[in-house]
């Protein structure tokens, strides 16, 4: 079964919350990088070795959720994209076997709506 490729940002916590899907496509590393390209509003998140620059550490074990700080990553996101509040929001990623990355749409993100009713 295919689990779906998703990466939560909550911008109200100041994290990033990479799925199952996410690690399952980049073979489960145990460092990952977070390239930003401000023109086209996307991200890009690969598998690297510790010795490349800000690299994250990601979880070892059977994880099926990684949680990443980035309360300035997400200061910059929020901005680049132009989003006025600060809404959990999900992004479906597209992985790029050419590249051994999987790339988010942040112009695409959809609001999560969690409050209460």
């Amino acid at each position: 079964m295919n689990t779906p490729i998703l990466m939560t940002l909550n911008l109200r916590d100041d994290t990033i919350l990479l799925g199952e899907g996410v690690l399952n496509a980049l073979d489960r590393p145990r460092h990952v990088q977070l390239l930003l390209n401000k023109d086209e509003k996307m991200l890009l998140l690969r598998a690297c070795a510790i010795e490349e620059q800000q690299a994250l550490v990601v979880p070892e074990g059977g994880v099926s959720l990684c949680e990443i700080s980035g309360r300035s990553l997400l200061r910059k996101i929020r901005k680049m994209v132009g989003w006025e509040d600060s809404k959990p929001r999900v992004c479906a990623g597209e992985y790029l076997p050419i590249a051994q990355a999987v790339r988010f749409s942040l112009a695409d993100a959809q609001i999560i709506d969690a409050e209460p009713q």
